[in-house]
């Protein structure tokens, strides 16, 4: 059970917000509150309270980073009332109130927001009969299900919108980046404690372990847990800081802090490699080369490519095309325990994708309906997060989710003409990516997921389009009638005077003299 102190720190939070909105600039503190909270808050302590979603570390730095950031766009429109020395002398990262403008895929971007809270409703209308499975039996839903469902998507999402609204600009994203991978390098000092001392931190602190002791010992040693639900979860944030820190050494190289961001890289990496996590790693190891290395529009590229296969892997993996055996072979020669592992999951995975596709479009729904057991009455255990989806919310659900995650990062691949797209913005999109990619076998979505894609469809949204130049014939037709017409040229050379003999007409004779 959690002692005093980690319900304490979720009033204690609030605080800290109110602090950081009022001593930073908006973007540096929403990036604080939103990723602070998540690494830092303690994770099973929670008010239930009626007809309102859960006070817990996820309603808890979203709920009050909304208030703050209304708070500020208010503030901000006041002053705009004032003199317009006043509006120029404003500090530039705090004039965000009229600088939004959306330029592209607003009918998409609503399209899968409507989808997304609207599948709950026709979930709930499509399994409002009751659920009888031997001897489990559970009363069909009601609307008031499908709303309850949308307050937690809500929650859920919240930094999503926060992003894309108030971090799309280029200069929010390298705030967003470092923000990130300074939390990430001071969680760092308490995964090295951890990988050391065991995983105590969250039971010495909050008075609860938030997972079994067992699985954190691995490979004669022990991974991190800190405060978050597993050490997996612990794993992913690092992998994002390590592809984030490249992304900053290639932004900053010709700057004096590029070594920095450099060195910053390779600790994350090191730290990363203690966690023991495979999976995270190997994104690390896969994307980090691309991030130092290529340009970026190859990253772009590779994130999209990486982004479309997430989105189509479970119309690959219901038609059988996913090579699983071959995946299990190659695991079985680094670590059978890990082999097992995986084929538990792909197993799994393939149980739950059958009871799924039982109702494709709607889901079945909350409550355990979307579980499967096995022969002997036990329940498969569900981990990857896209199987969740699309069991509780269907194929419907897991397009509105999926989508809004990805589909920033393969229009902004597709877009060759938008200005702004620099090392910052393509190394978001490889840090989404290889947040997705664990989306697959691990349920390891998290605020900082929605952070970054968020961000990145602020970007895609707002960008401007690079204009072209003048043809070369419209140059020179436009410079002709110009020096006819006697207007200065845009070449860079004055049209010749007429003479004052030029400009006497032809007939006209001078007078004779004496």
């Amino acid at each position: 059970m959690p002692n005093t102190f980690a319900y304490a720190m979720l009033f204690i939070w609030p605080v800290v917000t109110i602090v950081l909105f009022r001593t930073r600039p908006l973007n540096e503190a929403l990036a604080w509150t939103i990723i602070g909270g998540y690494l830092l808050l303690p994770n099973i302590a929670v008010f239930d309270l009626p007809l309102l979603p859960a006070w817990n570390k996820d309603l808890v730095p979203s709920l009050f980073a909304v208030i703050m950031c209304y708070a500020a766009i208010v503030s901000r429109r006041g002053k705009n009332r004032g003199s317009t020395s006043q509006r120029v002398t404003e500090h530039p990262q705090t004039a965000f109130a009229d600088d939004f403008t959306v330029r592209r895929g607003q009918v998409l971007f609503w399209g899968l927001f409507l989808l997304l809270f609207g599948s709950p409703i026709i979930t709930a209308l499509n399994n409002s009969k009751p659920f009888i499975d031997g001897d489990r039996f559970l009363a069909g839903l009601k609307i008031y299900d499908g709303l309850s469902a949308n307050l937690d998507l809500l929650v859920m999402v919240t930094p999503f919108f926060l992003a894309r609204r108030f971090l799309y600009s280029a200069e929010s994203q390298v705030v967003l980046l470092k923000v990130l991978v300074v939390a990430a390098l001071g969680y760092s000092l308490l995964a090295l404690y951890e990988v050391r001392m065991s995983p105590q931190l969250n039971r010495e602190i909050y008075g609860f372990s938030p997972h079994r002791f067992a699985q954190h010992v691995r490979f004669g040693g022990y991974r991190p847990v800190i405060f978050l639900n597993h050490g997996i979860w612990v794993a992913i944030v690092f992998a994002a800081a390590v592809l984030a820190a490249g992304a900053l050494w290639r932004e900053m190289r010709a700057t004096n802090e590029a070594g920095r961001w450099l060195m910053t890289c390779f600790w994350l990496l090191m730290t990363l490699i203690l966690c023991k996590s495979l999976t995270a790693i190997v994104i690390a190891l896969l994307l980090l080369p691309l991030t130092l290395f290529f340009s970026a529009r190859i990253q772009l590229l590779a994130a999209a490519t990486i982004v479309l296969a997430v989105l189509t892997y479970p119309a690959l993996r219901g038609a059988n095309l996913v090579p699983t055996k071959q995946i299990y072979s190659v695991m079985a020669s680094i670590s059978q325990e890990r082999a097992d592992s995986l084929e538990y999951r792909f197993d799994a995975e393939q149980a739950m994708l059958a009871h799924a596709n039982d109702k494709p479009w709607a889901g079945w729904g909350s409550g355990g309906r979307n579980r499967v057991k096995t022969e002997r009455g036990r329940t498969i255990a569900s981990d990857g997060y896209w199987i969740i989806v699309a069991g509780v919310y269907g194929w419907l659900g897991y397009t509105a989710q999926f989508g809004l995650l990805g589909f920033s990062t393969v229009l902004l691949a597709a877009s060759r003409k938008l200005q702004g797209i620099t090392h910052a913005s393509t190394g978001l999109t490889l840090a989404l990516a290889g947040s997705m990619i664990d989306l697959l076998p691990n349920g390891t979505i998290s605020p900082i997921t929605w952070l970054l894609a968020g961000a990145l469809t602020g970007r895609y949204q707002t960008a401007c389009k690079i204009e072209k130049p003048p043809h070369k014939k419209e140059n020179f037709q436009r410079e002709a009638t110009n020096r006819l017409d006697g207007v200065p040229s845009s070449l860079g050379h004055k049209p010749k005077p007429m003479s004052n003999h030029a400009k006497r007409p032809l007939h006209h004779r001078s007078r004779r003299q004496g």
